[in-house]
């Protein structure tokens, strides 16, 4: 698990980057566009296509991110399924996530323990009318076995 979510994070940086920057120039080209009275056409053209082409690698690295994600929610999702059995909107993405039961809606951490141990720590946002503030869970992932 560690191994993928180390694997997975500069990919999901580079997404943001990209992606970020590339709609920040599309943005920028329509503004100044519009602020310079629609004279400097070919020029905000120049700035959109420049933008679309940083959106572009921002996809693409946002597709491999996902298929990491994949695999780490396909780890996740079965031990959450079998404590929780009523688990309901589960979402997992890098190194945390959340989930719903009885609605109550629960935060998922992943955390490597000194002893190389992988856990799942569950916590319970304070409710409103709690005064006990976080109820927290650790579930162990299982070690895969390599043949």
């Amino acid at each position: 698990m560690e191994q993928l979510i180390n694997t997975a994070t500069p990919y999901y940086y580079a997404m943001l980057g990209f992606c970020i920057f590339g709609i920040a120039i599309i943005c920028t080209s329509i503004v100044i566009f519009i602020i310079l009275g629609m004279t400097t056409g070919k020029e905000s053209l120049i700035m959109s296509i420049l933008g679309v082409l940083l959106f572009i690698p921002g996809l693409h690295f946002g597709n491999i991110f996902d298929k990491y994600n994949e695999q780490m929610t396909a780890i996740v999702k079965p031990i959450i399924s079998e404590n929780y059995p009523d688990a309901t909107d589960f979402y997992y993405g890098l190194d945390a996530g959340h989930f719903t039961t009885n609605d109550i809606e629960y935060k998922i951490q992943y955390k490597k323990t000194i002893n190389n141990e992988e856990k799942l720590i569950i916590s319970v946002k304070k409710q409103s009318n709690d005064t006990d503030g976080k109820q927290v869970t650790t579930l162990d992932i299982p070690k895969v076995k390599s043949k």
